[in-house]
């Protein structure tokens, strides 16, 4: 079969395929990233952010996916801009959209790309609020450390404090992720990448205790409810911010987020290098990690203003 031939028989086929709605279409694109086995993370945002854009086609009576224009597209940014969306969530769904149209058009429903004139919304650059050694004590002194919920949620603070892990990686590690000798964790962490996260001595000494006090299990997460079951996102998210009332935090929301921001705070002002942070943080480039870097600058000058040689001569 010559080229022309097969190019006429790929073009019949392309033709005759039907033409999928936004729901159909959606759900091909969720069944066909489900089958990378990406994460369930990353397939529940994929989903949410085609519901909105289905529901917003619906709106306007816009039916087969070969129907949608640029300017649907742009339509679509502009009601989220106007529900008062941030340019960070406009842009998450920007990058669904832009994956979605790119499987339609590699599987052959599509032959024009809409997404290629749309560009990601700037976005500010972000302030990392992180706590002060004070603020870390006052936090960490909350829980009664006498009973298995407050002594777990204790370790729980201390472990991100100590290794900057995701809220997420933090619920999902096992008991068998652990390699004590070494003094590592094994993490899985985004797009199921794994990566090795070192921790303290003094810490393996408080994790060591939380799994005495937690005993045996059936499943094998770390950390655990009352049940005995996986710790729940939201429990020890509402458990960390009513400690943070309680130990009288102000000027900053405290959350995982912020415990992660402070681990690469203090990270960065002890001498750790950008490259070193980048690994034990699980980034996949340098523009997170350097990012931490300029946001303590300052915390940073006064290091070297306190270490200079010149500066102790003069002083």
């Amino acid at each position: 079969m010559d080229y022309k031939e097969k190019r006429r028989l790929i073009i019949e086929a392309r033709e005759k395929k039907e033409m999928p709605d936004m729901h159909a279409a959606a759900a091909l694109f969720i069944k066909s990233r489900k089958l990378k086995n990406l994460t369930g993370n990353t397939v529940n945002s994929y989903s949410q952010a085609l519901n909105k854009f289905s529901d917003f086609l619906d709106e306007n009576c816009i039916g087969k996916i070969d129907d949608i224009i640029v300017e649907d597209i742009q339509e679509f940014i502009q009601t989220r801009l106007d529900e008062g969306n941030s340019a960070p969530t406009i842009n998450k769904y920007i990058r669904s959209l832009r994956a979605l149209f790119n499987f339609l058009c590699s599987a052959g429903y599509l032959t024009k790309n809409p997404m290629e004139m749309i560009d990601n919304l700037a976005e500010e650059k972000r302030v990392l609020r992180t706590l002060s050694r004070d603020q870390v004590e006052a936090l960490i002194n909350v829980p009664n450390r006498s009973t298995p919920v407050g002594y777990r949620n204790y370790v729980f603070m201390l472990l991100i404090l100590d290794t900057g892990i995701r809220l997420e990686e933090t619920l999902t590690f096992g008991d068998n992720d652990i390699y004590w000798q070494e003094r590592v964790i094994k993490i899985l962490g985004k797009g199921r990448k794994e990566r090795l996260v070192p921790f303290s001595d003094s810490l393996a000494v408080h994790m060591r205790e939380y799994m005495e006090l937690r005993g045996e299990s059936e499943t094998s997460n770390f950390f655990l409810n009352v049940d005995g079951q996986p710790l729940k996102r939201r429990t020890i998210q509402e458990d960390i911010s009513d400690y943070s009332k309680i130990a009288g935090i102000k000027g900053v929301r405290v959350s995982c987020h912020t415990l992660r921001y402070t681990f690469a705070r203090n990270y960065v002002l002890n001498g750790g290098d950008v490259v070193s942070l980048m690994r034990i943080m699980g980034h996949k480039s340098l523009h997170m990690a350097q990012l931490y870097t300029e946001m303590f600058q300052a915390d940073i000058s006064k290091q070297h203003d306190k270490f200079s040689p010149v500066s102790s001569i003069f002083n």
